[in-house]
């Protein structure tokens, strides 16, 4: 498996290399360290890669696929967190802190198309970090990289107009909204699939309208 995980890390290794801000030494050796512990794993899409309830204990890097960050209020509404896609890391990481107490995870993952990711133990992962001072310098990155994410999801949630989120939506998540449902993706904006719906349908009728304009000067 090591060499396939190579492999298939180098794919993508521009793409983590610039999103992570790490150097071309720092993540080859990463990979290096990290490829003797993982493993590949197939989701097929409503599949879950982690339940809530139970405690986190492995990390993803998807290779193929979309999977969705989410939780279930105490009203039973369906909320969605995050999105992951080819390329990304895919976990709650305060889960798999919590996850070291023996606390359950509060967030589920599930596969929202089929997907093909490389998974490893957060306890080698843990140890790893602390036998190599590399794999620590790494960690901080992939850490700094998930907060400022995460202030991007929380920022669009901040909007107080639907249409503003969905745009905010589209630029932090480029080519995904064709990938996922309408209902997936109104969880995420925090309205409902009906309002969903209406908002597609003006922003339609607003291009055709764009559209005569141009053809009648």
């Amino acid at each position: 498996m090591s060499d396939v995980f190579l492999k298939l890390r180098e794919e993508f290794s521009a793409y983590s290399m610039s999103r992570i801000g790490v150097s071309r030494e720092l993540f080859d050796e990463f990979n290096r360290l990290l490829a003797p512990y993982v493993v590949q794993v197939h989701f097929r899409k409503g599949e879950y890669l982690q339940r809530a309830g139970v405690p986190a204990t492995v990390a993803y890097w998807l290779y193929r696929g979309v999977a969705r960050r989410g939780m279930i209020t105490k009203d039973g509404t369906d909320v969605t967190m995050a999105f992951a896609s080819e390329g990304d890391t895919c976990g709650s990481h305060h889960d798999l802190l919590a996850a070291q107490d023996g606390q359950p995870a509060q967030e589920f993952i599930v596969a929202e198309t089929p997907v093909t990711a490389i998974r490893v133990e957060w306890a080698d992962l843990a140890r790893l970090r602390e036998e190599h001072s590399i794999m620590r310098e790494y960690y901080l990155k992939v850490s700094e990289h998930s907060i400022r994410r995460y202030s991007q999801s929380c920022m669009i949630r901040s909007m107080t107009s639907a249409s503003c989120r969905l745009a905010a939506f589209r630029e932090q998540y480029p080519e995904l909204e064709q990938r996922i449902s309408q209902k997936v993706l109104a969880s995420f904006l925090g309205i409902t699939p009906q309002y969903m719906s209406t908002l597609l349908r003006q922003e339609q009728e607003q291009e055709q309208g764009r559209g005569l304009e141009q053809e009648s000067k």
